[in-house]
């Protein structure tokens, strides 16, 4: 009998993944960008990664960061306020120390490598009073080098909320040049974000993207989901002996997304190693229900901040859209409205429901992420369950 391999209480949704397959159409369409942008330097683009959580952005945002070096770019992550803040950007860029090096130009030797080391930054010099100026702004930043640079931000649905408004015309200013070639060397902006992203990207004024710079993730194939549960057995569990029924037992719970792959997957290899590498009928039985129960914790965490009668409000609006799993944003809203209790009340669950990835915005239509999650909303806060909304 296998002994219950206790996993955690997280698993984490963001970030490299440990086995990586499929999605190789994107990254083809992001390796053909990289050398329309090498090849001619008016070749600006900002490559845009959406989707709901656990679909795997940030992995393939990493993925396309290893593209870039193998291609001889430069790859930076930049967090958001990169985008207006000198310190900030260069700190990504690997050139914080360059900051140091933009004081007075004492002459000589070592002035003349302090004036080469600032001209490398966008510096300006005063010849007159030998005093060395900082770039006046982050295009400036960018704008130095000669190296192929690609930027990578993730997380980026938030660019609009949380770009202060001081900032706003900078930026909108700064992703235009990416956006359009314009900073005079090759420069790539690679983002990944929840469906709202593009929509973000459209009030700074990047709004048409090129041909195939834009990739809307869903769920994994199922040749590269038994590729990804596969290695995870057989490279971290070091499974003996036949993997596909449990291959196949696990893909009937996670229905080709990432992160309920990782859910299922990463407690199957430590079970399979508990079992001294054998998979035994009851391992399974632990695995899924472990995976199960990661699975949960995932969706109860994309409700935080949710009260009941709102997420009741919404399973209440999926509750009819089985067959195609979508509503139009009147319909939820209408849901949301006949439990709220002040003006303006529903659009704002909405929208707090869209940022969290508890409904996921599919070309204008609404959803749950993936059919595990509709069914355990509606479960859990149907109007199946016999009970009544709160007051």
């Amino acid at each position: 009998m296998s002994d219950f391999v206790n996993w955690g209480d997280h698993i984490d949704d963001r970030g490299k993944t440990q086995y990586f397959h499929g999605r190789d159409n994107i990254l083809n369409a992001f390796r053909i960008r990289l050398k329309y942008a090498a090849d001619d330097r008016s070749k600006g683009t900002t490559f845009l990664i959406q989707a709901a959580p656990g679909a795997g952005k940030s992995a393939l945002l990493h993925e396309c960061a290893g593209v870039a070096e193998k291609d001889g770019w430069k790859a930076a992550e930049i967090p958001l306020s990169a985008l207006w803040d000198i310190p900030t950007l260069l700190d990504a860029l690997g050139r914080g120390e360059e900051t140091k090096k933009m004081g007075s130009w004492s002459g000589g030797i070592k002035g003349r490598l302090g004036v080469l080391s600032a001209l490398t930054v966008g510096a300006r010099i005063n010849y007159k009073s030998r005093k060395i100026t900082a770039p006046r702004d982050t295009i400036q930043v960018l704008q130095s080098g000669e190296e192929r640079l690609v930027l990578l931000l993730d997380e980026a649905q938030v660019l609009a909320k949380r770009t202060p408004g001081e900032h706003a015309a900078h930026v909108t200013i700064l992703l235009d040049a990416i956006h359009n070639g314009r900073l005079g060397r090759p420069v790539m902006l690679a983002v990944a974000g929840l469906s709202s992203t593009k929509e973000a990207f459209r009030k700074f004024g990047v709004s048409r993207f090129k041909a195939n710079c834009y990739a809307e993730l869903g769920p994994l194939k199922p040749e590269a989901e038994r590729k990804v549960i596969a290695d995870w057995l057989q490279m971290e569990g070091l499974a003996r002996g036949d993997i596909r029924p449990w291959v196949e037992a696990i893909r009937q719970e996670t229905h080709g997304w990432p992160q309920h792959i990782a859910s299922y997957a990463q407690p199957a290899a430590l079970q399979v190693r508990a079992d001294r590498r054998r998979m035994t009928p009851a391992g399974l039985e632990a695995v899924l229900e472990t995976g199960r129960d990661q699975r949960a914790k995932y969706y109860r965490s994309r409700l935080d901040g949710l009260p009941e009668r709102h997420r009741q409000a919404i399973a209440q609006a999926f509750a009819a859209a089985r067959t195609d799993s979508t509503q139009t944003d009147s319909v939820i809203l209408d849901c949301i409205q006949e439990v709220c209790r002040e003006p303006g009340e529903a659009q704002e669950i909405f929208d707090k429901a869209l940022a969290q990835g508890v409904i996921d915005n599919r070309n204008g239509r609404f959803a749950i992420p993936v059919p595990s999650m509709h069914d355990w909303l509606l479960e859990n806060y149907g109007p199946d369950r016999g009970e009544s909304l709160p007051d």
